[in-house]
């Protein structure tokens, strides 16, 4: 079986759901690797993350690639700006037309607080001034408690003015149950911003039983083990949740033994909704468009394929339908001859914010 060539990958249309902006490391990147760093400030986290399985391994591969290297007076409005400028005029350079880009790290939003933070984004956004759409989702981190959860989705309601466009639960799935956010969750659910969670990542499939069930989400970060459960494979596909699949961020951190058995494969065949995502770009070493090309070899996926992948994006994204609507349209577009044959491709379009 062929799979999609490169010069289809690179005009394809794309829409990407699951990116984070602090642990992508662009800090660590704009900083540059001249000056002394400053001391450690949990040394004990630097022990090789392969040494460790489950969540902790996450914590450790992304303290070890990023602690000292960052201080405090780097979170500043302007590296805000800058690094989000940068990650805009990558997208941009990719095929991207829309990109969620999800914030919460701790030390950025207590010294510059949400607004600051959502303030200097959308600055750097009007730096870059590449036309691609964008949204923010406020990471609400389970290991810091249901209170700051709270206060994190009042300041996300009020940010809809700023491109917040959802929220997202984070963190230990295994031992911070979901419904220990379900008042704040339901505010924001109420308040008419999008949920996503992760879930069934570093857990088995109950904990998307109970993102589904308790906290309303319609999209579900990773969500890999819901291969494991073939009733919950039928409620995702017939209520429309769509998995936030990021594959290289699976394979290295061990929940996959490798690409080739990745689930996506029996995912899509269950009729789920799945989307292919970066999650941490630079900390992993991919791109989407990395990721779209080796998963479609690794894989076989053929070129109907990506673009059901990147049309399920669309149709997920936390934005108003029409909005969706062309975004589809525009990544569909992609499989229709163009004059001349090939495939039709578009440049992309300067759009208004959300």
């Amino acid at each position: 079986m062929s799979h999609a060539s490169s010069a289809f990958i690179a005009a394809l249309p794309k829409v990407e759901l699951h990116l984070h902006l602090e642990t992508s490391l662009r800090l660590r990147r704009l900083l540059g690797r001249g000056g002394a760093a400053p001391p450690l400030e949990r040394p004990h986290l630097i022990a090789d993350p392969a040494l460790f399985v489950g969540y902790d391994r996450l914590r450790r591969l992304r303290y070890a690639s990023r602690a000292g290297l960052i201080p405090d007076a780097a979170y500043t409005p302007a590296n805000i700006a800058a690094i989000t400028a940068e990650l805009l005029e990558e997208a941009a350079a990719q095929g991207v037309r829309y990109v969620e880009i999800r914030v919460g790290g701790r030390r950025a939003f207590s010294l510059l607080g949400v607004r600051g933070m959502l303030e200097a984004m959308a600055e750097g956004a009007r730096a870059a001034a590449v036309g691609v759409r964008y949204g923010v989702i406020i990471t609400l981190v389970r290991e810091r408690g249901p209170e700051e959860a709270e206060r994190l989705v009042e300041e996300a309601v009020r940010g809809r003015d700023a491109f917040v466009v959802g929220v997202d639960l984070a963190g230990d799935e295994e031992n911070y149950q979901p419904a220990m956010f379900a008042s704040a969750i339901g505010r924001a659910r109420d308040a008419g911003l999008g949920v996503t969670v992760h879930a069934g990542e570093f857990t088995g499939p109950a904990g998307i039983w109970t993102a589904v069930y308790q906290l309303g989400a319609t999209r579900i970060g990773h969500g890999i083990r819901a291969v494991d459960d073939p009733i919950l494979l039928d409620r995702l596909r017939d209520r429309r949740v769509t998995l936030e699949l990021c594959p290289t961020s699976n394979v290295r951190l061990g929940l996959v033994g490798g690409l080739a058995g990745h689930p996506l494969r029996r995912l899509m065949a269950a009729g789920v909704p799945v989307t292919l995502n970066s999650d941490d770009p630079v900390l992993l070493g991919v791109t989407l468009a990395r990721e779209l090309a080796t998963t479609a070899r690794v894989l076989e996926l053929d070129e109907p394929v990506l673009v059901e992948l990147m049309a399920a994006a669309a149709r997920a994204a936390f934005q108003p339908a029409d909005v969706r609507d062309a975004l589809e349209a525009e990544v569909r577009a992609a499989s229709l001859p163009a004059p001349g044959g090939g495939a039709a491709t578009r440049g992309p379009r300067i759009s208004r914010p959300p």
